[in-house]
């Protein structure tokens, strides 16, 4: 059996080796919580309330946002238990006609 590989005044391959890059969600924080028209702002004040409802002392709500962003699946489940405001942006619908089709048959034609 092989010992580790040693070079660098006595380092190891693992202590030498950089550590792999993490993925970072650069996207608005609102999107985080597939909501767009909220700010960072919004969502730090729901990670607060959150963290005050259930009694803990930390970490700072920019911290649970920059772990959702990093991909942390805490910071993400946290994140889906937020209490959000209700959007202010409009819903975007398609445009339906209404077709009064049943008010213009006779009863006849309906049996």
């Amino acid at each position: 059996m092989r010992g580790p590989t040693t070079f660098f005044a006595g380092r190891t391959d693992a202590e030498t080796a950089t550590p792999p890059e993490r993925f970072f969600d650069a996207r608005p924080a609102g999107m985080l919580v597939g909501r767009p028209d909220l700010t960072e702002e919004d969502l730090l004040a729901a990670i607060a309330e959150r963290l005050v409802f259930e009694g803990r002392t930390g970490p700072e709500p920019q911290v649970v946002i920059e772990a959702a962003r990093l991909g942390k699946r805490k910071a993400l489940a946290f994140l889906r238990k937020l209490l959000l405001p209700p959007p202010r942006a409009p819903l975007s619908m398609p445009v339906r006609p209404i077709l009064r089709e049943h008010m213009t048959r006779t009863d006849e034609e309906m049996r």
